[in-house]
């Protein structure tokens, strides 16, 4: 399709087509594909918390010197933000689009409380560290960030 090509596009089934400012909900789906693109954005956000967690305690060398480097912290609210992102394009729905939000803030909760679940718990997944208390703020962030960037 050329620049000056546009009548494979139907302006009344994409009001916005190629506005940079807008969200642009895809229109050419079905409804299961729009489903199945929310449930693996889900899944994307389980993974990157068990990610974040597992990787939260990373530390680079300097000279001689080992310094703590939490990358977690700082990529959390950037991935979260794509996530959300990404889920408005499968949905006008805000509430359906925050889903892998939701899963990750649970993935968290999940995580933290994990030593005290019954028949499950036992080991510290997350360490009471400040990385850790900085993870939750700034990755919820990033999300929201995303939600509240709509027009």
């Amino acid at each position: 399709m050329t620049s000056d090509d546009t009548s494979t596009v139907d302006p009344g089934a994409e009001p916005h087509w190629g506005d940079p400012e807008r969200p642009q909900v895809r229109r050419d789906t079905t409804r299961a594909e729009r489903v199945a693109g929310i449930v693996w954005l889900c899944v994307g956000a389980l993974v990157a918390i068990l990610l974040s967690v597992l990787y939260l305690g990373s530390r680079i060398t300097v000279g001689d010197v080992s310094v703590p480097f939490p990358w977690p912290v700082l990529a959390a609210p950037w991935f979260n933000y794509v996530l959300v992102k990404t889920a408005l394009l499968w949905t006008d729905d805000r509430r359906v689009a925050a889903a892998p939000l939701w899963v990750w803030l649970a993935g968290y909760a999940l995580l933290l409380f994990w030593p005290v679940l019954p028949g499950l718990g036992g080991d510290t997944v997350l360490a009471g560290t400040v990385w850790a208390l900085l993870l939750l703020p700034l990755g919820a962030a990033g999300g929201g960030w995303a939600l509240l960037r709509l027009k």
